[in-house]
């Protein structure tokens, strides 16, 4: 019988099992590491979520203490409230029209079965759709483009900033559709591109590669996308491309040359993208705030040709920054011009690609239109002037009110057609052609209840030296108007006859670093403040002269500390007014803390529901209502049912000098300025 063999005993060795145990525990530790990362953006996204519900239910609120404060009002008031909300309304009409549910399936029509027509442009598709797209507005405007095409769309890639998609669950007509054909990337650090970035691109660059003829590529851009769109070139990093244009913005580049630099630096940017998509066919599909042509550079032009030659070579040595850089972006640079492609050679005689479309899919004037219609429902005569105006907000409203004056003269009948074609053709603000001008010519049959005239555009701000300001350019812009309007009417008392208020409006939601979307303004909302301003200085120096007298006749102790309270509450009266005087909130930018303080707040343009609002920024819209005096008073200045007297007949409405023709008219009584 065979003994059994006796098993050899295995010999540990410490060392490995101390090694081991490290890797386990390094493996536990980075294990626990990930799952703390997502916990804490679980619980993170969870805190916002809940700050967008809270905001919702505190605008709500707000909204509905208005409104019981609004119910309280007097008749005169309360012709107040009504203006403000037909404003109101006006504005709103034309933001809903330039939500992405409303204007992508207004736009971008499909007849179910093989043709989609953009802008009266036809296409055939089938199951040969392919969408990428890069900003905020290309995620909530790609959504609403799958619900029209459905299952035509083979994929897609949108690349938005870090917490779009979480936001997106505020917006249950933006969020995709859960079977999306759409991949959907969050990149970006604190606003600026990322390694995340770079990877999604160079996919989407090898995805677009792959692109047959029989293929339509939809690319969609919206204004925040040039640091979203970023892949440098495959010999430089993106470290070494955000160090050259950090240093270039220190230098005070010009945005163009800083673009010229960008782009050449790109393997996406500057007609690249269309460069790797042919021969597919390549729709672009943009927002603007500028017009509603497509503008050429938005996200850097990638689907637009550029010969790339050393022109961001000559930018650098403008600046003196050539020794400042890296070798390989030096290399970069200084290619001589960019390989030919074969799309490089299917550009037409305005050196643009004869296989590239460009559509703007949202602009000022699409919500202008909208706004026009919203006008008539109410009975009033819209006038449009231009969407696209420019310049800072101090020429807005020189201009604005100069206009709303041209326009009462003119229906007055006090200058000619002539007068005003040379009054308005060169306005550095709204550039209108010289037949628009000579067709503005406001008649009374044309008058109906009142004018509306309706502009746009994106007024520059002047931000001064207060960081902790808050203001926005309607605020800013609705003070100014305010202020002018006022000098206008006493230049021309005939404009008094009228009552004109302005509303400016952000179509993003938000005005400046303000949660207001906006403001109204109008003659009495600058005077009111300075008139009790004045009032409260003769109350202070009253008081002061009443504690002198009291001190100087050496009257009892409980009389002077009485005189002294009384100093010093009027004393903080007028402090309080002179901290909202226009000049003042104006010169510091903290026109939001005067139309806090002024009339509850009533004056400010708050979001009903952010829901309103699109994430399709166009601009600004701006409003100027222009009507025979209503009255906005309590109702004692007049005692008859139409609440109508001449300037002679009853004091409280004189408002026209004493040789002046008097006019029937109603007063237009403001309530005084609150104390913050």
């Amino acid at each position: 019988m065979r003994q059994a063999k006796e098993r050899k005993q295995k010999v540990i060795d410490p060392s490995k099992l101390e090694k081991t145990a490290r890797k386990v525990a390094a493996m536990e530790a980075k294990r626990q590491k990930v799952i703390n990362e997502v916990e804490l953006s679980l619980k993170s996204r969870r805190f916002e979520r809940k700050a967008i519900e809270n905001a919702r239910l505190d605008m709500e609120e707000s909204i509905r203490r208005k409104e019981i404060r609004d119910a309280k009002k007097l008749r005169g008031e309360k012709a107040m409230v009504q203006i403000r909300q037909d404003l109101r309304s006006i504005i709103e009409a034309g933001i809903k029209s330039i939500q992405p549910s409303a204007i992508v399936s207004e736009k971008i029509k499909y007849d179910g079965r093989a043709t989609m027509t953009i802008k009266d442009a036809k296409y055939k598709i089938k199951n040969n759709l392919h969408i990428v797209g890069w900003g905020k507005e290309a995620g909530v405007m790609s959504t609403a483009f799958e619900r029209i095409v459905g299952r035509q769309l083979k994929k897609g890639f949108i690349v938005v900033p870090r917490k779009s998609i979480s936001t997106m669950w505020s917006y249950p007509e933006a969020f995709p559709k859960l079977d999306s054909r759409i991949n959907f990337v969050e990149v970006g650090t604190d606003g600026l591109p990322d390694d995340g970035a770079v990877d999604i691109a160079r996919k989407i660059a090898n995805y677009c590669k792959r692109l047959k003829k029989r293929d339509l590529l939809i690319v969609m851009l919206s204004r925040d996308s040039d640091d979203l769109l970023c892949c440098p070139q495959d010999t430089i990093t993106l470290r070494d491309k955000l160090r050259v244009l950090n240093r270039l913005k220190a230098a005070n580049a010009t945005p163009g040359e800083i673009n010229i630099v960008r782009n050449k630096l790109s393997a996406i940017r500057g007609g690249d993208l269309a460069r790797l998509a042919y021969p597919a066919k390549v729709i672009t599909l943009f927002t603007s705030d500028v017009s509603a042509e497509p503008p050429e550079q938005l996200g850097g032009g990638p689907c637009v040709y550029e010969q790339k030659d050393q022109r961001g070579l000559a930018v650098l040595k403008k600046y003196k920054l050539l020794d400042k850089v890296s070798q390989s972006v030096r290399e970069v640079l200084g290619t001589p011009k960019s390989a030919e492609t074969p799309a490089d050679a299917q550009l037409n005689e305005n050196s643009r690609y004869k296989f590239v479309e460009q559509y703007v899919i949202a602009c000022n004037a699409d919500a202008m239109a909208h706004m026009a219609t919203q006008v008539l429902r109410l009975g009033l005569s819209p006038l449009k002037l231009g969407s696209t105006c420019s310049g800072t907000v101090h020429e807005f409203a020189q201009e604005y009110a100069k206009i709303a004056a041209l326009m009462i003269l003119a229906v007055e009948r006090k200058i000619t057609r002539l007068e005003l074609y040379e009054q308005m053709k060169e306005s550095p603000v709204c550039s209108l052609t010289d037949q628009k001008v000579w067709e503005l010519f406001p008649t009374e049959d044309k008058w109906a209840l009142g004018l509306c005239l309706l502009l746009g555009g994106r007024p520059t701000v002047h931000l001064g030296d207060a960081h902790s300001a808050q203001s926005g350019p309607n605020q800013e812009l609705a003070l100014y108007f305010s202020l002018y309007w006022c000098m206008r009417t006493k230049q021309y008392p005939i404009l008094r006859g009228y009552t004109v208020w302005f509303l400016g409006g952000s179509s993003y939601g938000r005005d400046g670093n303000t949660s207001a979307a906006g403001a109204y303004g109008y003659k009495s909302l600058t005077e009111d403040v300075y008139s009790e301003y004045e009032k409260a200085r003769s109350a202070h120096k009253a008081a002061l002269q009443k504690l002198r007298e009291l001190v100087e006749d050496k009257q009892s102790e409980s009389e002077i500390a009485e005189a002294r309270r009384e100093v010093a509450n009027a004393q903080d009266t007028c402090e309080k007014y002179a901290t909202v005087l226009p000049e003042r909130v104006l010169r510091e930018n903290n026109s939001n803390l005067f139309f806090s303080c002024i009339n509850d707040g009533d004056e400010l343009l708050p979001p009903k529901s952010q829901n309103d609002y699109a994430a399709v920024d166009v601009g600004d819209l701006h409003v100027i209502r222009i009507a025979r005096y209503q009255c906005s008073c309590s109702g004692d200045c007049h005692a008859d049912e139409d609440g109508t007297r001449t300037d002679r007949e009853h004091p409280v409405n004189r408002t026209l000098s004493a040789t002046a023709e008097p006019v029937l008219q109603y007063c237009c009584r403001v309530a005084a300025p609150e104390s913050c």
